[in-house]
């Protein structure tokens, strides 16, 4: 039987994984971004997924928690990594020229980032508690992520990943002032983990403590196969 990868492993996996999910997402053309990131996070859950789960998202990492199926302690480390990725991404590809597009309010920016972010935390957490294979949980994670950019994309350019909010916020990728903005940071936050605990509570009754257990214990299992 093959030993579940130790968290060193895991963190390295979630800064590979994040970094190529940014790349994506800031460099690809404007027609295809939402496309192309999708495709990507499907690419990184098979190619990740049995190492730290391909979380690649704060957001992700914080809903599977707030839902009893993650270490919290472990989820800190995700998140530092989720973030370096993120930042590695932005000195490599040097983007002082990509914004994404921000049309309406940023109450529309809360809104629409609050509900893409919410429909893939939910995917995500349906998935680990299924028990889906890995071809399965890869192409609903990568879908689930492509409808939300899909929906969010018009009004509030589809960020829907607070590692990548942060790379846009320092580095002066969003229009519009640095305050007003953190609305792309918090909102993802947020309406993940209220996804997620809405996940959770529809589960099947007598199926949440073995699936805790199960996720918390084997990193390497489907509950690993997550972004």
């Amino acid at each position: 039987m093959t030993s579940a990868p130790n968290l060193s492993r895991r963190f390295v996996a979630e800064v590979i994984g994040t970094f190529f999910l940014v790349i994506a997402a800031l460099l690809s053309p404007s027609g295809l971004t939402f496309a192309l990131v999708g495709v990507t996070l499907l690419v990184m859950v098979i190619a990740l997924g049995q190492v730290s789960g391909s979380h690649l998202n704060p957001a992700v990492t914080l809903g599977l928690v707030a839902a009893r199926l993650f270490p919290w302690r472990e989820g800190l480390v995700y998140f530092v990594a989720q973030v370096l990725g993120a930042f590695l991404a932005l000195g490599f590809g040097q983007l002082v020229d990509r914004r994404l597009p921000v049309a309406g309010s940023h109450a529309n920016a809360v809104w629409f980032e609050s509900l893409g972010t919410a429909l893939l935390v939910f995917v995500v957490v349906r998935i680990v508690m299924a028990k889906a294979t890995p071809a399965a949980s890869a192409l609903a994670i990568g879908l689930a992520l492509t409808v939300g950019i899909a929906i969010a994309g018009p009004s509030s350019g589809g960020v829907l990943n607070p590692a990548i909010a942060l790379v846009l916020l320092t580095g002066d990728l969003l229009k519009g002032s640095f305050f007003a903005n953190l609305v792309y940071f918090a909102a993802p936050l947020l309406a993940g983990a209220l996804a997620a605990v809405v996940a959770r509570a529809i589960a099947p009754v007598g199926v949440e403590e073995q699936d805790r257990q199960q996720v918390t214990a084997r990193p390497s299992d489907e509950a690993q196969r997550v972004r």
